[in-house]
């Protein structure tokens, strides 16, 4: 029995730590996505009111939007969490109860007989009535262990009861948290409905401006378009000066490849406290029409941010085009892979400069909406910044 009852004590802990540990990695996920929705929030209500500036509002607000969902979601997997181990919870009480009433219910006969002998001449006289001395032993040693027995069974009775006890209390804490958690949860659709209203009145305001939302869409593709081609001739750049390298640059690169592979999911954002604002891949956007394959990612940090190196490199190349929103660029490279910076109004590295993590590049315009571009690649071939940053 005392076997039985430690093997159920350590399932207990195990369950209860292995659950604790998911709603922990919940809360720390929903934590993460608070922290992102206060800096758009703050990049919000920054935001200028030109037609650019509405644009990037548009999409901050669909983003913030994106998380509050994505914070409800949590939040209906913590409650459905809580609900599947309260439903434990009650399984083991049930469990417990029945337990101690068979234990309690054998208590009482045990009681019954030993009132019938309680009487410690008769049990005197039995021992003495023996025939000898090994049938007083073993009459001696029946009275023994039916005592040990009873105290046996009054300790059984009193572990479960404080077992019961244990259950009970931890059933009535994870209803309060169940309770707070559906009041959280409230909390965050009601905001997310305020949000989607502030969204409709955005959208409304970009309609009226129709003329100068489409001209600004075109111009975005048009960027983004030309970006890419300058990423081609600065990569094809790159391969030539790769092709002239001695054995010893040749390993160096592998090396530091290598070890840019084995941090994946933990580089740096080049910007402190970025909020991605225009995901890795396929952008469409069927209420403006707005349609491009994203080689990288749109980050939105604080105006006049410094932008960093995200690993241990070499800058590749520094150009600039005074023409488009993308201004100076930068690119590092970090053997078989390349990361590039755009949007920075200056830069405090030139080309030849090996880098470090999080080391200093540029700088976003102090005036500017805070938004910056970053594309990471392997080789030639765009990787997704979200799946490697962290």
């Amino acid at each position: 029995m005392k076997r039985g009852l430690l093997l159920m004590c350590c399932l207990f802990i195990a369950t209860v730590s292995v659950f604790a540990q998911t709603i922990d990695d919940m809360r720390h996920k929903s934590s993460e996505l608070q922290a992102e929705i206060a800096r758009l929030q703050q990049r919000i209500a920054l935001s200028s009111d030109d037609i650019k500036g509405q644009l990037n509002k548009y999409r901050m607000s669909q983003r913030l939007i994106g998380n509050r969902q994505e914070l409800i979601k949590g939040l209906d997997g913590e409650i459905t969490l809580l609900n599947t181990d309260i439903q434990k919870k009650n399984a083991e009480i049930v469990r417990l109860g029945q337990q101690r009433d068979e234990l309690t219910g054998a208590y009482d006969n045990l009681l019954q007989q030993a009132y019938r002998h309680r009487d410690k001449k008769m049990w005197l006289m039995h021992m003495l009535s023996s025939e000898s001395s090994g049938q007083a032993y073993r009459r001696w040693r029946y009275f023994k262990n039916y005592s040990d027995f009873i105290r046996d069974h009054v300790k059984r009775i009193k572990e479960t009861e404080a077992q019961l006890a244990l259950e009970e209390a931890s059933l009535k804490e994870l209803q309060n948290e169940r309770l707070k958690a559906r009041e959280k949860r409230q909390a965050e659709v009601d905001r997310m409905q305020a949000e989607q209203r502030s969204l409709d009145k955005n959208i409304k305001k970009l309609q009226q401006n129709d003329k100068q939302l489409k001209a600004e869409l075109k111009k975005r593709r048009q960027e983004q378009d030309k970006l890419s081609q300058e990423i081609k001739k600065a990569l094809a750049a790159l391969e030539k000066k790769d092709a002239v390298k001695d054995e010893a640059a040749i390993k160096a690169d592998r090396i530091l490849s290598a070890d840019f592979a084995k941090n994946k999911g933990l580089l740096p954002w080049p910007l402190e406290g970025a909020v991605v604002l225009e995901r890795f891949g396929l952008i469409i956007d069927p209420k403006w029409g707005f349609r491009f394959d994203n080689k990288g990612v749109t980050l939105s940090g604080s105006q006049g941010a410094d932008v960093k190196s995200v690993f241990n490199g070499v800058v590749a190349s520094v150009w600039m085009d005074k023409r488009d929103s993308y201004l100076i660029r930068i690119l590092v490279s970090h053997g078989e892979y390349n990361t590039i910076y755009c949007h920075m109004v200056d830069v405090v590295v030139k080309e030849g400069d090996k880098v470090t993590t999080g080391q200093k590049l540029g700088a976003l315009s102090p005036l500017g909406e805070g938004i910056s571009y970053f594309q990471l690649l392997h080789k030639s071939t765009p990787l997704n910044p979200a799946e490697w940053c962290r």
